[in-house]
């Protein structure tokens, strides 16, 4: 199969403090052609199409025909325009994100300035090292945004396998709730499961299912009249004494204590009973 191979527009540095000066964004345009820049320096914000994203040097810009884009300033970085309507290539840049997010953005430098020095070398023969340059660049494009799909796909896993979690949590508070049982629920191991529940909920499990047991306490000494003991085991606590530990730590006073200042409350809330 033939490849088709872009037409190379323009390759270089932009800098708008040279560029565009005095203006704080720019006027937003419709593309029309690719435009693959990485930053120099972090800057203000890149806007394509209803995507966004802050100007960092480890992310790479990839705009394609067509998109509306404009900037908020400054922006300086290495830049490559380049035509191409038809073939695989141009399938592959299509889908290509508009931000690529990379781990080495010195590779990205090495290929954009071997790119801005063959193409304005004016040399026939600098042409396929200015091609090669150019497909090793996509090639690495393509192959940082599959990365990026890979994690995106598994973090969406995971907020799905913690979701489940949390709602067993909930309608199992009795029942073993330590790390290595709902790891082995998840089908994670225990550092795994650690790591993805910490992640998604900005707790550990300890401390959240810990919680849960707190509120239902919390809940059960309002609407019953269960006995402290019976609260705890209903709880999922293991003793009286464990709980009004917890308790106390979560609430900054016994169980006890608690239910007082609720029944306290309650009944300033009542209407004072009429005197004939």
């Amino acid at each position: 199969m033939e490849m088709i191979l872009p037409e190379i527009i323009a390759a270089g540095i932009y800098n708008t403090d040279i560029a565009v000066k005095n203006k704080t964004v720019t006027k937003s345009r419709k593309t029309a052609m690719f435009e693959i820049e990485i930053p120099i320096e972090n800057g203000g914000v890149s806007y394509i199409d209803s995507q966004e994203s802050p100007i960092r040097t480890n992310t790479v810009i990839c705009a394609k025909p067509g998109q509306l884009r404009h900037t908020k300033l400054p922006f300086k970085c290495y830049y490559l325009h380049m035509i191409l309507t038809e073939g695989e290539l141009f399938k592959a840049l299509l889908h290509i994100p508009d931000f690529v997010r990379t781990d080495n953005k010195n590779k990205y430098y090495e290929l954009f300035r071997k790119i801005s020095k063959f193409s304005n070398s004016g040399l026939k023969e600098d042409e396929i090292i200015l091609h090669s340059t150019v497909l090793e660049l996509i090639y690495t494009l393509l192959r940082d945004s599959e990365r990026i799909k890979l994690l995106h796909s598994e973090k969406n896993n995971n907020r799905k396998v913690v979701e489940d979690i949390i709602k067993y949590i909930k309608e199992n508070l009795t029942s073993d709730l330590s790390l290595n049982t709902i790891a082995e629920r998840a089908g994670f191991s225990p550092i795994h499961f650690h790591n993805c529940f910490k992640a998604s909920t900005g707790k550990t499990l300890r401390d959240f299912v810990e919680d849960q047991h707190i509120k239902e306490a919390v809940n059960l000494l309002i609407s019953t009249n269960k006995t402290l003991t019976e609260i705890a085991y209903s709880c999922g606590f293991s003793s009286q004494s464990y709980f009004s530990f917890a308790f106390k730590r979560k609430m900054n006073m016994t169980p006890r204590e608690y239910a007082i200042k609720i029944a306290k409350q309650y009944e300033k809330s009542q209407p004072a009973t009429a005197r004939w």
